[in-house]
């Protein structure tokens, strides 16, 4: 017999080592106290054995803010520290806990769940499916340079960890505001700013690089490479002027960085090849709790009207100047898709025209054409 309960107090240090163990950690206990406050137990589950009190699993949830199409940020519980015992392992657990979780989601009134996968396979069963990806990309520094570098002094100033503090967190908050795609950062800031060594996985210390408009940090690694963790810009200008900083970090002949697959940096460079793709990962991965108070949330790029098959439920959208209004409804659906494939159109991640050659889509997919955007979504931060 397994119980799922409400994590509390008593549960905390006996959670923090099973975390350790499933995601195999450099965590001391020194970690212990500052991963504490970036959690509430209550928003937690534990699973327990009954018949001999053990850990059988964790999971909950941050409370964060997700940013859609349009600009509008809907509530989105970022599930996180879901892991299940080897001992209890093909026995339910995992379904009981997220069983759980979504059930208090839906009655809070959420549209929309989120997580990061340590692994690909394991969340498409309870309904999630990836809606942002970023590419792994390693930049030639030395050969790596702008078409057009604006006049120096450039803007962008190398600052110490004291003085990025604050400006850091309000540039955040105004790209997060202004990037589809993108979550919340408010419980993860004593944690980033206190940059303790177990969190740097082998790197550095953070640096820190500042504009009026957008920031840079990077670590240096074993490498000696520039390992760049963030590069957010709220303006055009702003882009060219912090890359225009990263290409100058003279001592590295190469820096790493994620960017979203449509990201203009081969463009701005007058050697494209200088910029070369390691790997393309999955980063956020969305569950449908509410698919017509989800699908209404977000604007499209062109106005229609057709009902949509959602994992044998339908539901009519119709669009008219970008804005939405979407409801159950009893017709016939023109379109059927899984949820995790509306996933990946949601954000704007995957073309539906693209979907439709994988073959996740029945019917005309030319009428998903509104869900395109302009840009791909981008999460700015793990959780």
């Amino acid at each position: 017999m397994i119980e799922i309960r409400t994590a509390t107090e008593a549960d905390w240090p006996e959670m923090f080592a099973h975390d350790v163990r499933a995601f195999g950690s450099p965590f001391e206990d020194e970690a212990r106290p500052l991963i504490r406050r970036t959690i509430d137990l209550d928003r937690f589950v534990v699973a327990r054995d009954t018949a001999d009190g053990t850990l059988a699993g964790v999971a909950g949830s941050f409370d964060l803010t997700l940013t859609v199409p349009g600009g509008r940020r809907l509530r989105a519980p970022g599930v996180t520290w879901v892991s299940v015992a080897p001992s209890h392992r093909r026995i339910g657990v995992l379904r009981m806990m997220m069983a759980e979780l979504h059930s208090r989601y839906v009655a809070d009134g959420a549209a929309v769940a989120i997580l990061t996968a340590s692994e690909g396979t394991i969340y498409e069963r309870f309904g999630y499916g990836p809606a942002t990806y970023a590419d792994e990309v390693t930049i030639a520094r030395r050969t790596a340079r702008l078409r057009s570098p604006l006049p120096g002094p450039i803007r962008t100033r190398a600052v110490d960890g004291a003085a990025a503090r604050e400006p850091v967190q309000a540039l955040y908050r105004r790209w997060h505001a202004a990037t589809p795609g993108s979550v919340s950062a408010e419980q993860f800031w004593e944690l980033f700013h206190a940059d303790p060594e177990w969190a740097r996985w082998g790197g550095s210390a953070r640096r820190y690089l500042l504009h009026p408009d957008g920031f840079a940090t990077y670590r240096v690694d074993e490498k000696d490479r520039a390992a760049l963790d963030d590069l957010k810009a709220l303006t055009a200008e702003a882009e060219a002027d912090l890359w225009q900083a990263v290409l100058g970090l003279d001592v590295f002949d190469e820096v790493t960085a994620d960017l979203p697959g449509d990201h203009p940096l081969r463009e701005m460079l007058v050697d494209p090849r200088s910029v070369r793709v390691t790997a393309r990962r999955d980063r956020l991965w969305l569950r449908f709790l509410d698919v017509p108070a989800a699908l209404a949330a977000r604007t499209y790029s062109a106005d229609g009207d057709l009902v949509l098959g959602v994992d044998g439920e339908a539901y009519r959208l119709t669009v008219s100047g970008g804005a939405a209004e979407c409801a159950r409804t009893g017709a016939a659906p023109s379109v059927r898709l899984s949820g995790a494939t509306l996933a990946g159109l949601y954000l704007g991640a995957v073309d539906p025209a693209t979907m439709a050659r994988a073959g996740r889509i029945d019917g005309d997919a030319s009428a998903l054409a509104p869900f395109r955007t302009d840009r791909r979504p981008e999460l700015g931060t793990t959780f």
